[in-house]
């Protein structure tokens, strides 16, 4: 088969990743399919542009879950549903279950940027491009969200975990620079 484009090849290698990393952070695997196969509807479509840009996976992650949300909004706009409708839940064959509870008590946000960041293991900076937020926004909600789990006893850390140094540390550390603490 012949992928002259390299749609096909983007698509083969990263389709369960997304979909994974969408199905992780709506919480409701049939909305993750849907909204996946919508975003790499769209990426073929717009391949020509889509192809060049530096962090596709994460484009395409965008834009399924930026999909989701538009759709939960207008169901919930319609008179005829519940908003209990809109929590529907299934099982989710994803590993590491108290995992995926867990990040369901975070704020989407947080959510996102730590399924970004560990899950499709885009950088900071790749985060905080796709996101469209400051570097700095994307290590502050990743160390938040990474304490409540931490408090609550859902996350682990390990050492691949580690970004290095926290946001928290860089900005008390700057701020004892500027007073001519340090």
């Amino acid at each position: 088969m012949r992928d002259p484009d390299g749609f096909t090849t983007f698509y083969t290698a990263t389709h369960g990743r997304v979909l994974t990393a969408v199905r992780v952070t709506l919480g409701d695997d049939l909305l993750a399919h849907e909204a996946v196969d919508e975003a790499f509807t769209r990426a073929a479509e717009r391949w020509a542009s889509v192809s060049e840009m530096p962090n596709r996976v994460g484009w395409t992650y965008r834009v399924a879950v930026n999909w989701a949300t538009s759709w939960r909004r207008k169901l919930a706009l319609r008179p005829t549903r519940s908003v209990e409708a809109l929590d529907r839940s299934h099982h989710d064959p994803t590993p590491d279950l108290d995992l995926i509870g867990a990040l369901e008590h975070l704020d989407l946000d947080q959510r996102q940027m730590l399924v970004l960041r560990y899950a499709i293991g885009c950088s900071v900076q790749e985060v905080a491009a796709t996101l469209g937020v400051a570097e700095g926004t994307v290590k502050s909600r990743v160390y938040r969200a990474r304490q409540r789990l931490i408090e609550d006893g859902s996350w682990q850390l390990g050492p691949e975990d580690d970004d290095g140094e926290d946001a928290f540390e860089t900005e008390r550390r700057d701020s004892e620079v500027l007073d001519g603490r340090a």
